[in-house]
């Protein structure tokens, strides 16, 4: 399952990172993107979670970015927060099919330890992503209830292939994800 990200989403989705930046900290530093471009990828994967449950996603744009949000959307009275990466070609399919390795690399989605006290205000968490220096798709990885994750989950800095993780986080097994589409039944 993917999602066609248009060139108006790209646009908007530029707008509002410009709008965002002086408000936002960011949780994982990459050497592939900038700060506004890691914004960038953000809104676009929220842009695209809206479209994915049927949800005008320009009507999920916010007036102002001074505070932290209560959640990326909202279905019903679910509150999903929506994590977006980039990963390498050959790590997509693999996610997207759960056939990658969960201790190996790109095996685990993480969520940043300063990220974990918000877990409280969120239902759900949706892990997606897109193909590294490709916008264009969006992919839904899975989904894992919040509850489920503080219950399993704790934060480290190590990886289970023995190296280490650049800033601490809860690793998520990606075999521990749940398929969206059971989400998409029950919030709708």
């Amino acid at each position: 399952m993917q999602i066609v990200v248009t060139d108006e989403m790209k646009r908007v989705a530029k707008t509002e990172a410009h709008r965002r930046n002086p408000y936002i900290t960011h949780h994982f530093e990459v050497k592939h993107f900038s700060k506004e471009e890691r914004n960038v990828v953000g809104f676009l994967g929220e842009f695209a979670a809206c479209a994915l449950f049927g949800i005008d996603w320009r009507r999920n744009i916010r007036d102002d970015y001074v505070t932290i949000d209560t959640g990326d959307i909202q279905v019903g009275t679910a509150i999903i927060d929506v994590k977006t990466e980039t990963v390498p070609k050959w790590a997509l399919q693999k996610i997207v099919t759960r056939q990658i390795d969960d201790d190996g690399p790109y095996g685990r989605r993480l969520i940043n330890e300063n990220q974990v006290p918000l877990l409280h205000k969120y239902d759900y968490v949706l892990f997606s992503g897109f193909l590294r220096n490709d916008l264009s798709y969006w992919y839904p990885f899975g989904y894992v209830a919040t509850d489920y994750v503080l219950q399993n989950y704790s934060v480290t800095t190590e990886r289970p292939d023995g190296g280490t993780y650049p800033e601490a986080a809860m690793p998520v097994r990606t075999s521990s994800l749940r398929n969206v589409i059971e989400l998409m039944r029950s919030v709708t």
